[in-house]
């Protein structure tokens, strides 16, 4: 800076001696601007201004031959100190960059290892002042590296020498207060002012150094975890070779380790592809798991069949490429044996239990009769009184068929549950061509007709008071919608309006609930010719009065209030006024291929709730059938 204003100054000095000589005026004027402008641009040391401003006036004053004499020392001056300014501006900015830099620089003399230069990030990492580093050599920071005596030194500094690009090493630095850490460093030779230089550049890697060992550690305990799982592990690389064979699959196939290693899969153990297990590791390579079962598989060493199960996964790196995968093979020949055992000994259980079944079929048929003896009875009775009357001695027969009902449903169940179960596990293990699937079929079908009997008894009978549950009335219905519609069929259109708000919750079973409104829109399914019909579901809440509730089935004793109700109605061939008492009669119908238990299983679903019934029937007009559940 001294050097420009010193230049600025011997110019001004010229152009003044050169105003005085001239005689022109348009010179003197020329210089005087000249003169200005050279004020300006040393208070601003806007030195390429300076430059143009030179430039410009001496071209405007060509014709001062002393002026003109000047000009190429003038313009030589000015563009050395403009020179000089600008790499002194690089420079500072350089250094700037250095200090600001996440790495620790030196620059060290190569022939005595004495710090020539250190930038700021080597002083905080170090603990020392940028002049108490100056005052030190490599070897003063540095106890990882053999660089004492001199010799070793010398020697190191030749290595680095003769490398062809930058040297990258380990060592350990030592703080100012002792402590050592690791560092990584890229050391190399670099010229300045025609002068060598050893450049050294460190890192602080203790922390990888930390996370370097942990990994270290949990890999050799996966590694020890993996080599004596009792499981056969391998893994694959995206070309099906295999990467990794652990002694229990050695064990498992009879294929040593040296025998696959590195080798494609499928070329050393054709009978893999053969099985088809190839789709599963095409599947692992796509990143899907998968799973094969009971793999039959010829032992390598011993020639004895074995049977494994196959469980694969892709291996994925951190950045989420799929590198290969693994597949995981268990022995399962003592589990396939076993189930093998155990299928002859429920092909004889299934036997045993079908001559069972026969017999608990007759009883409940038996059982059934006996109830449709009582219940026509019952109908007899109902004829000889009035209909307020006979609606009353209805429920009280119901009752007792409730009773008796429940009693069949809990004896036949369990029975019928048994079947079922032996007959579903063995149907699982038994081959497809067993000439035994159709009788157990068969057993199947019957225990399943049995099932659904006890089922419907079991509904008709209310099983007790329903308190814990607490129910979303249209949740159950959105959830039973689409079923409903595919039940009835085409010709039937099932409509359901959109509800007004939220209903309250009810105390009630889903499960229940759901059999109920099926047995309501299959009820009213069925009243409509070939031509169908409309099927309207609607719900809502609905303030129910002491009359209305003494009018209701279910409804005596109930307690006036609001109520959530569900309404079915239906344009079919409505109901007879001769048959409509006898609807909610246990065994009651019309068809000869139904058993009379839908509506009578609705009337013991409601009770189960403490809820009660309305019907509505016109002959040729349609049925409306609304059910009333208390809110609590």
């Amino acid at each position: 800076m001294d050097d420009y204003l010193g230049h600025l100054r011997e110019f001004r000095r010229i152009l003044q001696n050169l105003e005085g000589q001239s005689t022109h005026s348009l010179n003197r004027d020329a210089i005087a601007a000249l003169t200005r402008k050279l004020d300006r641009d040393e208070c601003q040391l806007h030195t390429d201004r300076l430059e143009g401003s030179i430039r410009v006036t001496i071209e405007a004053t060509h014709t001062l031959e002393a002026l003109e004499h000047y000009e190429q020392d003038v313009m030589a001056v000015f563009r050395e100190a403009t020179t000089k300014k600008r790499d002194e501006l690089e420079r500072k900015r350089f250094r700037k960059l250095l200090d600001q830099s996440g790495d620790s620089i030196f620059v060290v003399e190569p022939y005595t290892g004495r710090f020539l230069d250190v930038n700021q990030t080597a002083t905080r990492v170090l603990g020392y002042t940028r002049e108490e580093l100056l005052e030190l050599s490599l070897n003063h920071i540095e106890v990882g590296l053999p660089l004492t005596p001199a010799a070793a030194w010398h020697e190191w500094v030749q290595t680095i020498r003769k490398a062809q690009n930058v040297l990258y090493i380990e060592g350990m630095h030592r703080r100012h207060d002792g402590a050592r850490f690791p560092v990584e460093a890229s050391v190399g030779f670099a010229t300045a002012d025609n002068e060598e230089l050893l450049l050294l550049v460190t890192r602080d890697i203790a922390a990888r150094k930390r996370s370097e060992n942990r990994i270290r550690r949990q890999w050799g305990f996966f590694s020890r975890l993996v080599h004596r799982s009792v499981d056969g592990i391998m893994a694959f690389d995206r070309s099906f070779n295999v990467t990794y064979w652990n002694p229990a699959i050695e064990r498992l196939l009879g294929v040593r380790r040296m025998e696959v290693q590195g080798k494609n899969i499928f070329r050393e153990l054709p009978h893999l592809k053969e099985l088809g297990e190839d789709r599963y590791f095409r599947d692992a390579l796509a990143g899907a798991s998968s799973t094969s079962r009971n793999r039959a598989y010829t032992h390598g060493e011993t020639g004895r069949q074995i049977y494994f199960d196959g469980y694969y996964s892709p291996l994925i790196d951190e950045s989420g490429e799929i590198l290969g995968g693994i597949g995981i093979f268990r022995d399962v020949t003592d589990r396939r044996e076993t189930q093998l055992r155990q299928t002859r000994d429920a092909i004889a259980r299934i036997d045993q239990q079908r001559v069972e079944q026969l017999e608990v079929q007759g009883r409940l048929e038996r059982e059934i009769a006996r109830l449709e003896e009582e219940n026509q009875k019952l109908v007899d009775a109902e004829a000889s009184s009035i209909a307020e009357r006979e609606k009353y001695r209805q429920v009280d027969r119901s009752e007792e068929l409730e009773v008796l009902a429940r009693g069949v449903a809990r004896a036949v169940r369990p029975l019928v549950d048994g079947i079922l179960s032996q007959a579903g596990d063995t149907l699982s293990e038994l081959p497809l061509d067993s000439s035994l699937r159709r009788g157990v079929e068969e057993i199947e079908h019957a225990a399943g007709n049995a099932s659904e009997l006890a089922s419907t008894l079991s509904a008709f009978a209310g099983n007790g008071y329903i308190e814990g549950n607490r129910v979303q009335l249209d949740e159950v219905l959105d959830d039973l919608e689409h079923s409903l519609r595919s039940d009835t069929g085409p010709n039937v259109f099932l409509q359901r309006p959109k509800p007004d708000g939220t209903l309250p919750l009810i105390h009630g079973d889903p499960q229940e609930i759901e059999k109920l409104v099926r047995a309501l829109v299959n009820n009213a399914a069925e009243s409509f010719g070939e031509e169908g019909g409309k099927v309207v579901i609607k719900t809502g809440t609905a303030d129910v009065n002491a009359a209305a509730l003494e009018k209701a089935y279910l409804g005596k004793g109930m307690s006036p209030g609001r109520y959530v109700f569900l309404e079915v109605a239906d344009n079919g061939s409505g109901i007879a006024d001769d048959i409509r008492p006898k609807v909610f009669v246990p065994f009651f119908t019309t068809k000869t291929d139904h058993t009379g238990l839908g509506l009578a299983a609705v009337l013991g679903i409601m009770r189960a709730h403490r809820g009660a019934l309305t019907l509505e029937s016109e002959p040729e007009q349609g049925s409306v059938v609304r059910v009333f559940f208390p809110v609590p």
